[in-house]
């Protein structure tokens, strides 16, 4: 039986995948090449810039196979609540361990700052990046489940892969990990009670895992 029942564009895109891979679409062989068991294998999560460890890669509840675009989840935090709980400042590039002073891997990196007067709870993050060559938009929500900022304290918070505390997975396959466009980047965190606060910035033309 195909696995191409939904008739979505992913599924579209994935077929193409498939074949520039000379994959079988096969069900079969679907179940044994897919880490996360999203209908996707990980082959092929590479050509549609989905993340094999994550069946629903944007966040926005729809499984990739069944996604008609799984790069691109709409903004779903509430935009009301109390001003003034928290402010926050991202970087996505020259990151350095903060101990060590060492170079690391790009990635992007969050400096969360509580000035609400009491703890910050349940946090969620939503982010856009636009390449600035192709004008390809990828949209994400992230849950930033267990995170909890102290009255008055500041968190710093990591998409990467680590899986370290204080460390959310990103997507490996997304167009910031995999070209050395620029990149433009809106960002919202909010926490509850609180209204969202979102910012800008930008991702120089470069290599993601040098200094550029």
């Amino acid at each position: 039986m195909s696995i191409f029942k939904h008739k979505t564009l992913s599924a579209l895109s994935l077929l193409v995948a498939l074949n520039a891979f000379g994959i079988s679409a096969n069900a079969g062989t679907i179940t044994a090449n897919d880490s996360d068991g999203d209908g996707v294998p990980n082959a092929a999560e590479v050509l549609l810039g989905t993340d094999p460890l994550n069946a629903d890669t944007d966040g926005d509840g729809v499984n990739d196979l069944q996604d008609k675009d799984p790069v691109f989840a709409e903004n779903p935090i509430p935009q009301t609540g109390k001003p003034n709980g928290f402010t926050f400042s991202a970087k996505v590039e020259d990151n350095a361990d903060p101990v060590t002073k060492v170079t690391v891997s790009d990635h992007i990196e969050i400096e969360i700052k509580n000035t609400s007067g009491e703890a910050l709870k349940d946090l969620v993050m939503y982010y856009t990046l636009v390449d600035t060559v192709t004008n390809k938009k990828e949209g994400y929500y992230k849950p930033l489940t267990g995170l909890e900022v102290a009255k008055d304290a500041t968190a710093i918070v990591h998409l990467d892969d680590t899986g370290a505390a204080g460390h959310f997975r990103d997507n490996p396959n997304s167009s910031y990990h995999s070209s050395p466009n620029a990149k433009q980047f809106t960002m919202q965190i909010g926490a509850a009670g609180y209204a969202p606060v979102q910012i800008e910035f930008k991702k120089d033309k470069g290599g993601a895992e040098k200094a550029d």
